[in-house]
């Protein structure tokens, strides 16, 4: 590696970390607001938020990365056509091969590092994700009951409103549950309620008091009613364990085993990224070239049209997959191998064979 490869590897990181942080900082911004308004509504504990953040952090970050690097290269090689820089590189004798080359070299640890986020860490991220909403649903807590607002759990296999709550105690004053068991709809209404854990079996309860239950079909009579002292309603847990992860959370080793057309689509989704950084590479040489103390405008217009047309062909080609509009052996492969050729045509109009060419025939016209 020598000094051009020094230059660029240095500059390069430099702006990527930049605009990574900005691009972090922004998302993540917004996934906290989500979550602080869900664990205002009750329905997420704050002691998981910092460690949601993080996990989402470790997700969209190999996402970020192939469109971090593609503008970062854009803005360094730009910034030394603009300043003349590349001018006195070619006067040496660095051509278009030898600034490719160089680019390859700070490309190739970029891409490797999407592999190794999209590949593994996305799909742990995903996983444990999910497993803590599932803890979170499996952990129905009655201290997160807010008062004056009916509050659902179990998909609205149970529903509690409550009054009020003892400042106190935290009991819940004036309640009324809605449950539904042995496949029978039942109301409760009851004075007050609190939540109890049995020690032996570690199951939960939410436990009644002096309040009576309904029990009937809506629109019949026969209705039965039962009143109480005490009474107690099992909040199941859920068996973690049997729940399947969806596939964007399964493991990569899984999805290359795999037959299923979905977790094949979702494998090379994930090698897209990787695949990205290096077709970017190719992309942004040709797009950042312009000439000396003149501006790069049209050429960073072109640069963000060919990025949305290549995510947009992107899902396309994984929609085609999915559906057996393309064949599987085709999968997404093709995106790249179309970013290459524009890559390619972009080069060689900026050729100076092509300049000659495109000159000769001005010549023989106007003959």
């Amino acid at each position: 590696m020598n000094i051009i490869d020094r230059l660029l590897y240095r500059e390069v990181l430099k702006t990527l970390a930049v605009i990574l942080s900005i691009l972090l900082l922004v998302l993540l911004a917004s996934h906290m607001v989500k979550l602080l308004g869900k664990a205002a509504a009750g329905n997420l504990s704050p002691d998981v938020l910092l460690m949601l953040v993080g996990l989402q952090a470790v997700k969209v970050l190999g996402v970020l990365l192939p469109p971090a690097f593609f503008f970062s290269l854009l803005w360094t090689l730009g910034g030394m056509y603009r300043d003349s820089e590349m001018v006195a590189l070619q006067a040496s004798g660095v051509g278009i091969e030898r600034l490719f080359r160089s680019v390859l070299l700070v490309a190739l640890p970029v891409a490797a590092m999407a592999a190794v986020f999209m590949l593994f860490l996305n799909p742990w991220a995903n996983s444990s994700i999910e497993q803590i909403k599932l803890q979170q649903r499996d952990s129905t807590d009655i201290s997160g009951v807010r008062a004056g607002r009916f509050n659902e759990y179990r998909k609205g296999g149970l529903v509690v409103y409550s009054q009020g709550a003892d400042s106190g105690t935290g009991a819940l004053q004036q309640v009324f549950v809605q449950d539904r068991q042995q496949g029978k709809l039942g109301v409760v209404l009851a004075g007050e309620a609190y939540q109890s854990v049995d020690e032996n079996t570690g199951e939960r309860f939410i436990v009644l008091k002096n309040g009576s239950r309904y029990e009937g079909v809506p629109g019949q009579a026969d209705y039965a009613v039962a009143r109480f002292e005490e009474y107690a309603i099992r909040v199941p847990s859920l068996d973690l364990g049997t729940i399947a992860l969806r596939v964007n959370a399964q493991p990569s080793a899984l999805l290359w085993l795999s037959d299923d057309i979905r977790a094949r689509s979702e494998l090379q989704s994930r090698i897209a990224a990787p695949l990205a950084v290096l077709v970017f590479a190719m992309l942004a040489v040709p797009l950042a070239r312009s000439q000396p103390r003149k501006d790069i405008y049209g050429r960073i217009v072109m640069a963000v049209l060919i990025y949305f047309v290549f995510m947009n062909l992107q899902r396309v080609a994984e929609q085609w997959m999915e559906v057996g509009t393309t064949p599987a052996w085709l999968g997404m492969w093709w995106v790249a191998v179309v970013m290459l050729m524009i890559a390619g045509i972009i080069v060689l109009l900026d050729s100076h064979w092509f300049a000659a060419r495109l000159r000769d025939r001005r010549l023989v016209r106007g003959g």
